[in-house]
């Protein structure tokens, strides 16, 4: 299928409240998608890293396409895993030598620690997670490091905590908790980090359980799935999706005490939301500024443009009057201000 000329890369349907400039030396959220192809969103896409004003950084669901060997990592600060399925927790680390075709990437190696808790042991890093799965991941990382891992800090009434760490640490959030991550010496709040709820699955793959393990064709219990709300120190409020289907709590707890601009959206139909049910997310339930959809479990571009016939070409047309929509195509940073505006997307 050939690309529609009006997806470029740079070229992301975005609107007019888009292409007004920000405001004057306003500060900017920096989000780089790691996938496993550059200038691609492909099938195995999951992982994103943010960068706040401050400098914390936080990595997103690092899946199949990053591991601690990755160039493109730099520093991280913070580590967030929506759940634990080995899309998400990473079961083979990426094959960079011969990394395949968009539509269907080559695994390298199986990584039976998981390429999350490997990133998280060399990064040292604070690990947040919904559910029962911070206990579980402290202990991957300290069977890693052969130390254990010790809990997060949480001071004050924000649950605050200082980055970067001289070892990782683990920390669970449930929906209507929060942790702030503040850079180190850095004045003023740092980022809040809340979960909210997700609606999917939470099983652990039970090569990753350890003896005696789990009755054949179960997984282990993970507790329950989650979303986060990200809110940054230049007033720029996130939402990552995380796996789920619809509820209406997106509208009544998402996006009225929330009101997130930006949303990053999971999106694969069987598996999570489809395109109509995203685009009624979008449309009536969050109405948020900007959407990144991913998780698209599909060559969704190729040259950097929307492949015609794709689920995320149906996603736009549905919703391309209503809101911005930027493609997170692999190792190409956005920046983000305050108020969910994409600045340099057009």
């Amino acid at each position: 299928m050939k690309p529609r000329a009006h997806a470029l890369v740079f070229v992301l349907l975005l609107g007019a409240a888009a292409s007004r400039p920000a405001a004057q030396g306003s500060a900017l959220v920096k989000i780089t998608p790691l996938g496993s192809h550059a200038g691609e969103l492909c099938r195995n896409d999951r992982a994103m890293l943010f960068e706040d004003p401050t400098g914390v950084r936080i990595l997103y669901d690092p899946g199949r396409t990053v591991d601690e060997t990755d160039p493109r990592l730099g520093d991280v600060h913070v580590m967030l895993l929506s759940h634990a399925h080995t899309d998400h927790l990473g079961d083979a680390r990426p094959n960079r030598s011969a990394p395949g075709t968009c539509a269907a990437p080559a695994a390298g190696p199986a990584n039976p620690d998981s390429n999350f808790v490997s990133i998280a042991s060399a990064k040292n890093a604070a690990v947040i997670a919904p559910g029962e799965l911070a206990d579980f991941l402290g202990r991957k990382i300290q069977n890693l490091r052969g130390s254990a891992t010790a809990a997060c800090n949480a001071g004050g009434l924000d649950n605050i905590f200082d980055v970067p760490l001289a070892a990782p640490c683990t920390a669970t959030l449930r929906p209507g908790g929060s942790r702030k991550a503040r850079r180190g010496g850095a004045s003023g709040p740092g980022v809040r980090i809340a979960v909210v709820q997700a609606v999917h699955s939470n099983g652990i793959n039970a090569q990753f359980i350890e003896t005696p393990g789990v009755a054949g064709g179960l997984s282990g219990y993970g507790g329950s799935e989650g979303g986060f709300v990200l809110t940054f120190t230049n007033g720029l409020v996130a939402y990552l999706t995380g796996d789920t289907g619809m509820f209406g709590d997106m509208n009544t707890i998402v996006a009225q005490y929330y009101k997130p601009t930006l949303i990053v959206l999971n999106m694969s139909d069987t598996a999570t939301l489809g395109p109509e049910e995203a685009a009624f997310v979008i449309k009536t339930l969050v109405r948020p500024r900007v959407v990144m959809p991913t998780h698209v479990n599909e060559q969704a571009t190729a040259g950097g443009a929307i492949r015609a016939g794709t689920r995320v070409d149906l996603f736009t047309l549905l919703v391309r009057d209503v809101v911005d929509v930027v493609v997170p195509v692999s190792d190409v940073t956005r920046t983000v201000d305050g108020a969910g505006r994409c600045i340099g997307c057009r």
